[in-house]
């Protein structure tokens, strides 16, 4: 039943093939539904919605695959006094054994709150401008990737851009 809500979801998104940006496309139902071995499929989320630059209108994220190579990436549309404009965050390129693969990172919203990092669980030394512990003042973009490395990303006012913060790997999450 989730992941019948979650194709309706995604598919009843008022977004057209001819609205993406160039060089990616919606996945197929079959890739949206493929789960990677060990993976909760509960949790498996391909577009998420929040106002992630706080200026009041929605932003849409989405996990979109690529039709120049065989891969995905996480794409927001996030709005702009003209309209709104495509961020290409993060993207795999898995190689061509892998054509047809389904999605394999997930993505959800990130609530305001405290959220330990990958610096301060000791996975490196905490360095300029990465905090041990990310204090979130807005809804951002978790991210759950192929590999297990979690990060969230977040829209800086003062760059105008996201950035991404490590949290770690799943395994670490209940240590938060």
């Amino acid at each position: 039943m989730p992941i019948i809500i979650l194709l309706l979801t995604f598919l009843s998104a008022p977004l057209l093939a001819s609205d993406l940006p160039e060089g990616w496309r919606l996945p197929t139902e079959k890739e949206l539904i493929a789960v990677p071995a060990g993976a909760d499929s509960l949790s498996k989320h391909a577009q998420i919605d929040s106002d992630f630059n706080d200026d009041g209108k929605l932003d849409r994220a989405y996990l979109l695959k690529s039709i120049n190579y065989p891969g995905e990436g996480l794409v927001v549309s996030v709005s702009t006094p003209q309209g709104s404009e495509w961020l290409v965050l993060d993207r795999v390129e898995w190689g061509a054994e892998y054509a047809g693969a389904g999605l394999k990172m997930r993505i959800k919203l990130a609530q305001p709150g405290n959220y330990t990092t990958a610096c301060a669980l000791g996975y490196w030394q905490c360095g300029p401008g990465e905090p041990a512990v990310l204090v979130l003042k807005r809804a951002a973009i978790y991210q759950d990737r192929f590999d297990g490395a979690v990060a969230i990303w977040f829209w800086q006012k003062e760059t105008q851009q996201f950035k991404k913060i490590w949290l770690g790997n799943a395994g670490d999450l209940s240590r938060n």
